[in-house]
């Protein structure tokens, strides 16, 4: 080629139309492709930063979906306890239908036989109550608890004194007369078994008297109907889980909010908790307050009521475990919020860095064509003034 001599007005024309195509092959590339740079040799600083905010984005990315799962748990735990505060005030309201039976007499000791005359001695009478005792006793010297004279005066004097001790009312207990007069009983209202001594070892009234009196059919009927909500709770709770993670049997939840490694790395933790900070534990009947209804439990209303009052506390439990779920749920939705803000933003400072304007290329490419007509237009009058010094010659 170097033995071909052009003239200058071709040499110039032709280095003109190879520039072009340079140019028209350059924009249709961008047009093909959508993209100003493809690769280090178009823009090496563009390209490398472009390449380091797509790849931070796609980090980002498959973290979300780590949050969406996370919310998922979170959200199932909640279902959970919505259901399971359901159950517990179904439970509530079984005690309560029980409490409003009138049920029966409450159970009471043999008839005690108090001393004849005052001439008989001291008369101990000691009651243990879950493990506490109280007493009473009455002498035979002169003062103002003196045993009387009579057999009825004595039963009377004695129901009288325990009747007004403090700390046989605060045990459950008091005392009443038998039909004759002569004799009293010792009433259990405690719903604990109770066991009466003389003060010496020995035993007084039949020794026991049982924690409860007999089970009504209605309250038998209401303390199944208890039991049944109680294995549907505990089955809520075991159900409640998401992915392999249950929240309400303590399992433990970590939700990753960036993509670093190390000290750098930010997470969040979801568990159930107490209010001072500790672990719940498993979200079951017997957490909650609800244990097993048995007939002790049913008969006696001083039971009921205190069942009654362990469930309204799980009760107010759960609420506060469903608190601390709502604002773990808040937390990591918002920041999957962010982190989606956060990927458009790196993906738009990428494309920003490599996507080609289209209308800006269109145009170009059109502008290109009609030059690189107006270069072959130009190359061919180039050629014929060449030819035209040709015909002279001849």
């Amino acid at each position: 080629m170097s033995q071909i001599n052009l003239s200058a007005g071709v040499r110039s024309n032709l280095l003109s139309l190879q520039g072009t195509a340079g140019l028209l092959e350059q924009t249709q590339n961008r047009l093909a492709t959508g993209q100003k740079v493809n690769g280090p040799l178009d823009d090496a600083a563009a390209f490398f930063t472009a390449q380091g905010l797509n790849g931070r984005a796609n980090d980002l990315s498959s973290i979300t979906q780590g949050m969406q799962n996370g919310m998922k748990t979170i959200d199932a735990a909640s279902k959970g306890i919505d259901s399971i505060s359901t159950t517990m005030d179904t439970m509530i309201g079984q005690v309560r239908q029980a409490l409003q039976d009138p049920g029966t007499e409450p159970p009471e000791s043999d008839a005690i036989a108090p001393p004849a005359d005052d001439n008989s001695g001291d008369f101990t009478l000691e009651a243990t109550v879950d493990g506490t005792t109280v007493s009473t006793t009455l002498e035979d010297s002169n003062g103002a608890d003196d045993l009387e004279g009579t057999q009825e005066d004595n039963a009377q004097l004695v129901v009288d004194t325990i009747n007004g001790d403090t700390d046989f009312q605060n045990a459950g207990l008091s005392a009443q007369l038998t039909e004759d007069g002569d004799e009293f009983v010792v009433v259990n209202e405690s719903g604990q078994e109770v066991t009466l001594e003389d003060g010496s070892g020995g035993a007084l009234g039949g020794g026991t008297i049982d924690a409860a009196g007999e089970l009504t059919d209605a309250r038998e009927a209401l303390m199944n109907s208890y039991n049944d909500l109680r294995t549907e709770l505990n089955a809520l709770s075991a159900d409640s889980g998401y992915n392999g993670n249950n929240l309400l049997m303590g399992d433990a939840l970590e939700v990753v909010f960036n993509e670093l490694t190390g000290d750098d790395r930010t997470s969040f933790d979801v568990s159930a908790k107490q209010a001072d900070g500790t672990a719940f534990g498993n979200v079951t009947a017997d957490r909650l307050g609800g244990a097993e209804g048995d007939a002790t439990t049913f008969a006696s209303n001083v039971n009921l009521e205190s069942r009654l009052e362990s469930l309204q506390s799980g009760v107010s439990e759960l609420r506060s475990l469903s608190s601390q779920l709502g604002t773990a749920q808040t937390i990591v939705e918002n920041r999957e919020s962010f982190t989606k803000e956060m990927v458009n933003t790196l993906q738009e400072g990428a494309d920003g860095l490599t996507l080609a304007d289209m209308d800006e290329e269109a145009a170009n490419n059109l502008a290109l064509q009609t030059k690189q007509q107006l270069g072959q237009s130009a190359l061919s009058l180039a050629i014929q003034n060449d030819q035209s010094v040709l015909q002279l010659l001849r």
